[in-house]
């Protein structure tokens, strides 16, 4: 059975249920034919569901017709929308200048007040009302510095403490245990050449020691 059949049966069962709508029975009165589609406002146009039946047949209406306004219905009443549907739905009001994107600035500044005034009462410490107050800013401030490089939560903390600062250091010499200092004649710098390796740099011209020790010293001042 395809959408649009199950979407048919689903509204023609439940129109029996006209006689108990009333306020507190949990039935919501569905548009057949939603309003974005044309639909009317005449009772042969109306059928009552539950709030997850009401859901599904939004989300039906959505497979059927592709109508980002069921996408919106379905938020409305309550619906988990998947990151793809909340995308279709944020393009879909900016394009059609719905919602916040056709508000006035007057009535953005008003939802915005009346959104903090919200938060403020609910005690809630993780919106952004309270992270914008002294309490939250001290706090935020203390969990900046505890996820710093020496934290005990950070994984190279170690290597920042004394401890791990000698460790590292005491690989950079084993990495070079055995090694002699060659460099050839005119260079300014030398490498670290592995005793295996002695006569092949001898071949190329290298020679023992570093030419940082045989430059000559300035004549000192007497």
């Amino acid at each position: 059975m395809n959408s649009k059949n199950i979407y048919t049966a689903l509204c023609e069962s439940r129109k029996k249920y006209s006689d108990n709508y009333k306020p507190g029975s949990g039935l919501h009165k569905h548009h057949i034919v939603p309003k974005h589609d044309g639909g009317s406002d005449d009772e042969e146009n109306f059928t009552y569901l539950t709030v997850r039946e009401h859901i599904i047949a939004h989300y039906l209406l959505w497979r059927i017709n592709k109508n980002p306004n069921d996408l919106r219905s379905m938020h409305m009443l309550g619906a988990k929308l998947t990151p793809i549907q909340r995308k279709i739905i944020g393009e879909f009001c900016r394009d059609n200048k719905l919602g916040f994107h056709g508000a006035s600035p007057e009535q953005k500044r008003e939802w915005r007040k009346r959104g903090i005034e919200t938060q403020k009462l609910s005690g809630d410490k993780n919106s952004f009302y309270w992270w914008s107050t002294e309490e939250g800013r001290r706090k935020r401030a203390s969990m900046g510095g505890k996820v710093s490089i020496k934290s005990p939560n950070n994984p190279w903390s170690y290597w920042a403490s004394p401890e791990g600062q000698k460790h590292r250091a005491s690989l950079g010499g084993q990495s070079h245990k055995g090694k002699k200092a060659m460099y050839k004649p005119g260079d300014k710098t030398f490498k670290r050449i592995k005793p295996e390796d002695f006569d092949k740099y001898l071949s190329l011209g290298y020679i023992f020691g570093s030419p940082i020790s045989t430059r000559p010293k300035k004549a000192r001042d007497t």
